[in-house]
């Protein structure tokens, strides 16, 4: 069968949206043009015109994997092995498989891959064919990027210099960085710092300058500490600051992405998680650039989303996260008329 897209995406299973809205975002940041051509579960099909398809995985938080898509064949191992026997590989190719979520329980992987290595002859230097199964059918492709899961695993908080309870893993960090379109060479945002994760990973990413503000000054002192660890302080500057009134020229900042104090484990002083992000949206307002985005979470049952639109923005997306009994996170992705 022949391919509909040119590329493909393997996708993060930690949620059944959040992945492709950031495939999507990454895209919008990095390539000139692109189509999500089809979603099935844990894949994206697209097309774009990006110089360096892995540049994805180099900034990704939950898109673990994009190649070169070959071909598509139904689940059935004959129809596998008779597709990629029909593709012309170079010499040496390896072979990586995934029956994704337990999908199509009638093949017996053992005896597939047994199959699909007689025609593989792999070697150190071979390319990596993946064969992804999923919904009744089978992808196949050429690797080009993976996600580097272990330098996102090294800079989890509870491994910074500086540790407080509750800031947000960095794969879902990135995700949310790449929701706000930031791009290299631009500036990037993020109001409420905390221990400073999201100013530590779209500097990695490459935005500069990174803006950060706190206004409890131990964790000014702290953000400081860990952006200094990670040698990222020539490219980010902690801001001691109130969200509400931040020491930033007018649409001075191109992307934004932050996590508000809920009044839970973090502080909201004496404004309340709703009189506080309402203040925050009002600034972000007038230092975002026109067209913008900002990308922020908060409680469901506090409607973030409607106070993005009192506020003057555009609700392009929002997820809902369940955390734990007590909180579901709504994350969502606004962007400046």
């Amino acid at each position: 069968m022949n391919p509909p897209a040119k590329y493909y995406a393997l996708l993060s299973g930690e949620h059944p949206l959040i992945p492709l809205g950031e495939l999507r975002g990454i895209l919008e940041a990095e390539a000139g043009s692109y189509e999500i051509v089809a979603y099935y579960d844990g894949i994206a099909l697209f097309n774009a015109g990006i110089p360096r398809l892995e540049a994805i995985t180099e900034r990704a938080g939950w898109v673990k994997e994009v190649g070169i898509l070959l071909a598509v064949a139904e689940d059935d191992p004959q129809d596998v092995i008779a597709t990629i026997r029909g593709i012309s590989l170079a010499n040496g190719s390896c072979l990586e498989y995934t029956r994704y979520k337990g999908y199509a329980s009638h093949i017996d992987d053992k005896r597939l891959k047994a199959g699909l290595r007689e025609i593989l002859t792999c070697t150190k230097r071979g390319s990596t064919v993946r064969v992804f199964i999923t919904e009744g059918l089978a992808f196949i492709g050429l690797v080009r990027g993976r996600l580097d899961t272990r330098s996102l695993m090294l800079r989890r908080p509870g491994r910074r210099p500086f540790f407080r309870p509750g800031p947000l893993s960095p794969q879902l960090t990135r995700a949310m960085i790449n929701l706000a379109r930031a791009r290299r060479g631009e500036a990037f945002l993020d109001p409420f710092c905390g221990t400073g994760g999201f100013a530590i990973e779209a500097s990695i990413i490459g935005c500069r300058p990174c803006l950060c503000g706190e206004l409890v000054p131990v964790m000014v002192r702290g953000a400081r500490v860990n952006i200094a660890h990670y040698r990222l302080s020539g490219s980010c500057l902690v801001l001691a600051h109130n969200a509400a009134s931040m020491p930033v020229r007018e649409e001075a900042v191109n992307a934004i992405a932050t996590d508000p104090p809920y009044g839970r484990s973090t502080t909201t002083k004496h404004y309340g998680y709703e009189g506080l992000v309402r203040l925050f949206l009002e600034e972000a307002g007038r230092v975002l650039i026109r067209g913008g985005y900002l990308v922020f979470a908060g409680p469901v049952s506090k409607r973030p989303d409607i106070l993005a639109v009192d506020s003057g923005f555009q609700v392009v997306e929002k997820y809902e996260m369940h955390v734990h009994s007590s909180l579901t996170r709504m994350i969502v992705v606004a962007r400046k008329h």
